[in-house]
């Protein structure tokens, strides 16, 4: 648990003190009661002469029930050396999938708890990022309240001032903002807050990286999201905001693989629907416009009333040569009305061609 470990805002028991519980028949909720955890990482590993599966699942020890669940089948004998790199990857893929889990469990049970009055920034946190990952304008401009009171009633919360960033940036990307250049001022400066306060948290260098990116700083989001990845390799955020970085620099081809990392990491991320829509556009100027309609559906399927992915497809339809699929797309996409907010809008400042090669396509497909 090395890689859970590196999450700042919960601790992590040592696997040593489960040893006292193996061969034994103990509930799971005495379990975390005598290991004073709230949650559990089970797993198993059951081998076959020509395969090995590997199971785990993350349990609420308060009720024993599940949160999260995946299994990791291989073929074949493997060897030592094989097994030390299997496990490194499953470990990595466990760590970056369980992480959101237990963030937007832990920030249900916040929001509950500032409903009954708790007023710590703590609290006033997790409540604002169980707002925030709904993922609309009223619940970022609530969220982004409770991160700024955060912010005074804990001027010293790191994770105050990384959400502040992070849903700064939102509001802008997402056309929800009054005012674009005091929110990115606001979110530059509350990540780099968060930075100072605790360098090593992983979080904290995601908001200064995504709030640097619609603030077109674009150098100082690629260190900022190197640094996060460097903190926890397993923290997908990290990997999925250096792709956006490279991208909307106008790097295609570097942004495809991080993006492709960060989202095989946390499959189930509430804004998965941008981040796949992002890898669309790095595929598309990279000149795999197949793959670029499959990253594109895959947004579709995960928000279907978001225009930019159906614009997306538009744009891949016209480029494999479907004029009728094309026509559709962009039909449907009309059918929304006027865009708001454009989360591609710094690609498209630094990197003219390509929305003149954007433009056209969806000019084309709309005839």
């Amino acid at each position: 648990m090395t890689a859970l470990s590196r999450f700042r805002w919960f601790a992590v028991v040592s696997r040593n003190s489960s040893f006292a519980f193996r061969g034994r028949s103990v509930g799971l909720t005495e379990i975390g009661r005598a290991l004073g955890a709230r949650y559990l990482l089970e797993g198993s590993v059951r081998r076959s002469p020509g395969s090995v599966r590997i199971s785990a699942h993350l349990v609420d020890a308060a009720n024993a029930s599940q949160l999260w669940a995946e299994r990791y089948d291989f073929g074949g004998s493997l060897e030592v050396g094989e097994m030390l790199s299997m496990q490194d990857r499953i470990a990595e893929q466990v760590a970056g999938a369980i992480e959101p889990e237990l963030l937007r469990s832990e920030s249900s049970l916040a929001a509950k708890r500032l409903h009954r009055g708790s007023t710590t920034g703590w609290d006033m946190v997790h409540r604002g990022a169980w707002l925030f990952h709904k993922v609309g304008c009223e619940t970022h401009r609530q969220a982004r309240e409770l991160f700024r009171q955060a912010c005074r009633v804990d001027p010293d919360l790191p994770e105050a001032h990384l959400w502040l960033a992070r849903v700064d940036a939102g509001l802008v990307a997402y056309g929800w903002s009054d005012d674009e250049a005091a929110d990115l001022r606001e979110g530059v400066a509350a990540g780099l807050r968060a930075v100072e306060l605790d360098e090593q948290n992983p979080y904290a260098h995601y908001g200064l990286a995504i709030a640097s990116v619609y603030a077109d700083r674009f150098e100082l989001a690629v260190r900022a999201a190197e640094k996060a990845i460097e903190s926890s390799p397993s923290f997908a955020l990290g990997h999925l905001v250096l792709g956006m970085a490279r991208a909307l620099s106008g790097d295609a081809v570097a942004a495809i693989a991080p993006f492709e990392h960060g989202l095989r990491l946390n499959p189930h991320d509430p804004q998965n629907f941008v981040w796949n829509n992002l890898l669309a556009w790095a595929h598309f100027f990279a000149g795999m416009p197949a793959k670029a309609l499959v990253c594109a559906t895959r947004a579709m399927k995960i928000r279907p009333g978001w225009r930019p992915a159906l614009e997306t497809a538009a744009c891949c339809h016209v480029k494999l040569g479907q004029r009728d699929a094309a026509r559709t797309a962009v039909a449907q996409a009309r059918e929304l009305g006027a865009l708001i907010g454009d989360v591609l809008a710094p690609m498209r400042r630094h990197n003219p061609a390509w929305a003149a090669v954007m433009e056209a396509a969806l000019r084309e497909a709309g005839k």
